[in-house]
């Protein structure tokens, strides 16, 4: 029940500070709500990913980073 609620995980273990629990979804430091199929299928892309897969998957998300840091205005909201 208290996970439900949005309790923060941060008791679990310092690596959690700042995740919680919402509604039945795990939310990130940044506000993104994941599911558990969304964290397996993630899980299960970076299990068979090649290097060359890590790579371009350490840009994609530094880029998906710097564009969640625009101010609205700048990204046509």
């Amino acid at each position: 029940m208290k996970l439900y609620s949005g309790r923060e995980l941060s008791s679990i273990d310092n690596n959690w500070r700042q995740w919680r629990m919402a509604k039945g979804e795990l939310i990130t430091p940044s506000g993104w709500g994941l599911t558990p199929d969304r964290i397996i299928t993630g899980n299960a892309l970076i299990e068979i990913g090649a290097e060359r897969d890590r790579v371009n998957m350490s840009k994609i998300i530094r880029t998906a980073r710097q564009l969640k840091e625009l101010p609205k205005s700048r990204r046509g909201c």
